[in-house]
């Protein structure tokens, strides 16, 4: 119990951040004093709090709870993986295009559940596609979310002006951060690259098993 409690202060903690310096201060009202930005990031966490009850009532409709994971991941995680890896390998990304690529693949998933239906769950709008399972259902969710994203944001970067140097985004893009290289005798299981490969491949092969 005392280390849920500790993830989900973590978790209050990491939304009213985001939302307010993240967000709010850099895009919708910058500028103001620090007692302002205290009182949106108290707001932001009474409706975080809220949201996460509600979703709470919402996950005792699922047939378990990986289900519930899975669309959440869905609609949150496939998109935020795409800006991550524009951001990391693309040092012309830009942040504005990188908050709507966000919002495409969210709307993108939004739209794709709403359209399609598993075991009694989505089809809001329209039954188009049936799918056999849930979990089949939330990985289409994500391929759609991250493809919407990631194509949004790079049409969007060459519309948008890249507010960062390279000295700003040393040590966030790879390409501007200095290579460190595998000491001498270090073991196989104990080298980076190799341990990614072989996860990797097991992420790919479970993947194909339980698709």
């Amino acid at each position: 119990m005392a280390s849920f409690m500790s993830g989900m202060a973590g978790n209050v903690t990491a939304f009213n951040t985001v939302f307010t310096y993240d967000i709010y201060q850099s895009y919708f009202n910058p500028g103001k004093s620090d007692e302002h930005y205290l009182k949106v990031g108290q707001f932001a966490t009474i409706f975080g709090v809220a949201v996460s009850i509600a979703a709470a009532y919402v996950a005792a409709n699922f047939n378990n709870i990986m289900d519930f994971l899975q669309l959440i991941f869905a609609f949150v995680n496939a998109p935020l993986f795409a800006t991550f890896m524009l951001g990391m390998f693309w040092k012309r990304t830009t942040g504005n295009a990188a908050f709507w690529g966000l919002i495409t693949g969210t709307v993108a998933a939004a739209l794709h559940y709403s359209l399609t239906i598993a075991e009694g769950k989505g089809g809001w709008v329209a039954k188009l596609v049936e799918y056999p399972s849930g979990m089949a259902q939330g990985f289409w969710t994500a391929i759609y979310a991250w493809t919407a994203c990631f194509i949004v944001t790079i049409v969007l970067t060459y519309f948008t002006r890249q507010l960062k140097t390279d000295d700003d985004l040393k040590g966030l893009v790879y390409s501007l951060t200095p290579k460190t290289h595998d000491e001498p005798g270090i073991v196989w299981y104990e080298k980076p690259v190799v341990m990614a490969v072989i996860i990797g491949a097991i992420s790919i092969l479970l993947t194909i098993i339980f698709w």
